[in-house]
């Protein structure tokens, strides 16, 4: 019952969070950032390119990000099937400062976290022109065109996400 008292109020907290971008917002910018591979990447590389994309905000350190993994993980893994590209952007937690890319990979190695890691700082989310960070995790979801299409601060299951992408792909054929 709890859990399902959890995904109800996180189905219309994300709903709601969804006027947050009722005006058209430009494209996030193309920022190249370190990977928890070591190597640079450029955000648009994995934003845009006719497949919608799920950015969580974490950090390794902090509670509820580990939870939330499973379902961002799972999103990932089923990725030729729902056609859903996954993001980590990560920071340090709680200081919102740049994670320790150690730590990542650990994290990554300890949870068998296999989607791609930018490391990034508040200071990075906020050059994003989302606006202030205020915590982790926050899920943000990006349209197939690369513009930010909704913003929420939590854990949103993934059912939830799904659902969100499968009405805005309706409301774009209609």
């Amino acid at each position: 019952m709890k859990l399902k008292l959890n995904t109800i109020l996180s189905s219309l907290l994300f709903i709601a969070s969804l006027s947050v971008f009722a005006a058209p917002k430009p494209p996030l910018p193309n920022l190249e950032l370190m990977g928890s591979d070591e190597k640079k990447h450029h955000l648009n590389d994995f934003i845009g390119n006719g497949k919608w994309t799920v950015i969580v905000v974490w950090g390794p350190k902090c509670p509820a990000c580990i939870e939330e993994m499973p379902e961002i993980q799972g999103l990932y893994d089923d990725t030729k099937t729902n056609n859903i590209n996954v993001l980590g952007l990560v920071l340090d937690f709680p200081s919102f400062g740049y994670a320790d890319i150690k730590q990542v990979q650990q994290f990554e190695e300890d949870y068998f976290i296999t989607f791609p890691n930018l490391l990034i700082s508040s200071n990075i989310y906020y050059d994003l022109g989302l606006g202030q960070l205020k915590g982790t995790p926050t899920i943000i979801l990006i349209s197939p065109e690369g513009f930010p299409s909704a913003v929420q601060l939590g854990g949103v299951p993934r059912k939830v996400i799904e659902k969100y992408i499968a009405d805005e792909n309706k409301k774009l054929r209609n």
